[in-house]
């Protein structure tokens, strides 16, 4: 359970019961894989969450579910196996507190499998869905329900492949992003190879990250600093593993002169350990956390003078509960987003706000502001689930 503070609405509703749960498992075929240090995606996975509570109001939320992909029927089972039935009955004044009693209540169950990760995204994933049912229940954007007037929000473009990351670069660019993150980890030769590519395009209002996915040693650390030291880099992510110990995060922290950046495979207090070398703070909505948790996560890491970019790989749907948590926690981060082939990016959110000058401008309607189109998905559809309470 996190010591953070947890998110709560500028104004609180009547209590809220849910009585009916679905999830929806969607899965897309793509022609260019989506290649990181950790694995290759020839396939797109998004496993939503639709809740509804006693008087017919709705939301909905997006569960990680991109690595493994085969896991995601998995962690539907134990939204409606277990979590739906911790949930009956209970009313709740406000999502954080359904978070916290979900994460309460199958505390030790995770402890005794050993599935703290299912877990925790299923919950997560109802966290999301609920705080955009009790926003759209008040008629205000999600951001707003928190307490934060809209605003533009700065993003940039993610996912770039080792094989064609300059070109997305330039694709990336006549999109309307003016930041770029790329992925490395490959190796020597090949990571430089694509950095230098890059930059020699790369105007001076421009920025470039790097992504390494956990992928390198601390000797590899102590090589790759040296080398890295020439470019532009706003920061570099992940470049050990999350779990290393301590000492190892200290030394690789004092080898790089640029920010490091890191947290979307990190829960709870370790964003107090980690923050002592993290500069950018990248907590995942759907892997741990939700709204609930991650509000004062982020919100702490600004008053720090760190950076908050929520991470997000998944469908329009998450990324969206992303960017109203961002711009509800304020501060000069930015938000991620993939530009990798995804056909359920747009279709499970509709409207998906367009990148004009490096920005995105929310949607002011109710909620996250978008609606997954079931009609035009349902080809894509491969398992649906439903729990009446």
């Amino acid at each position: 359970m996190s010591t953070y503070p947890f998110a709560m609405p500028s104004q609180i509703s009547k209590p809220i019961q849910i009585r009916r749960i679905e999830t929806y498992l969607y899965q897309a075929k793509v022609e260019k894989p989506v290649v990181s240090s950790l694995a290759t995606l020839n396939k797109r996975i998004a496993l939503l969450v639709r809740i509804e509570d006693q008087d017919g109001a709705f939301g909905w939320g997006e569960i990680y579910a991109t690595m493994p992909s085969f896991g995601a029927p998995h962690r539907a089972l134990i939204v409606h196996e277990s979590l739906s039935q911790l949930i009956q009955g209970k009313s709740f004044e406000t999502p954080s507190q359904c978070w916290q009693w979900l994460t309460q209540k199958t505390h030790n169950l995770q402890i005794q499998t050993g599935e703290i990760g299912p877990f925790s995204a299923a919950i997560a994933g109802i966290d999301c869905a609920f705080w955009d049912l009790y926003s759209r229940k008040q008629d205000l954007p999600l951001a707003q329900c928190l307490g934060s007037d809209l605003r533009p929000l700065p993003v940039y473009a993610s996912g770039l492949n080792p094989a064609d990351g300059p070109e997305v670069v330039i694709a990336s660019r006549a999109m309307g992003f003016n930041a770029f993150k790329q992925k490395i980890g490959f190796g020597t030769a090949v990571d430089i190879a694509i950095l230098e590519k890059i930059v020699d395009t790369l105007p001076a209002n421009e920025s470039l990250m790097v992504d390494v996915n956990q992928g390198w040693s601390l000797t590899q650390a102590h090589e790759m600093a040296k080398l890295l030291q020439p470019f532009p880099l706003r920061w570099i992510e992940e470049p050990l593993q999350a779990d290393r110990p301590a000492a190892e995060w200290q030394v690789c922290r004092t080898l790089f002169n640029k920010s490091l950046a890191g947290g979307e495979n990190l829960r709870a207090d370790d964003f107090e350990t980690h923050s002592q070398w993290l500069d950018v703070i990248q907590p995942d909505v759907g892997k741990w956390g939700g709204i609930s948790a991650n509000f004062g996560i982020a919100k702490k890491a600004i008053a720090a003078g760190k950076l908050y970019c929520p991470h997000w790989l998944g469908s329009g749907l998450g990324l969206m509960a992303s960017a109203h948590l961002l711009c509800a926690t304020g501060g000069d981060g930015l938000l991620e987003m993939d530009v990798n082939d995804n056909p359920l990016r747009d279709l499970l959110a509709t409207p998906l706000p367009k990148v004009v000058s490096g920005h995105i401008q929310l949607n002011p309607s109710a909620g996250i502001g978008t609606l997954p189109n079931l009609q035009l998905a349902a080809p894509m559809l491969i398992n649906y689930q439903e729990t009446i309470l």
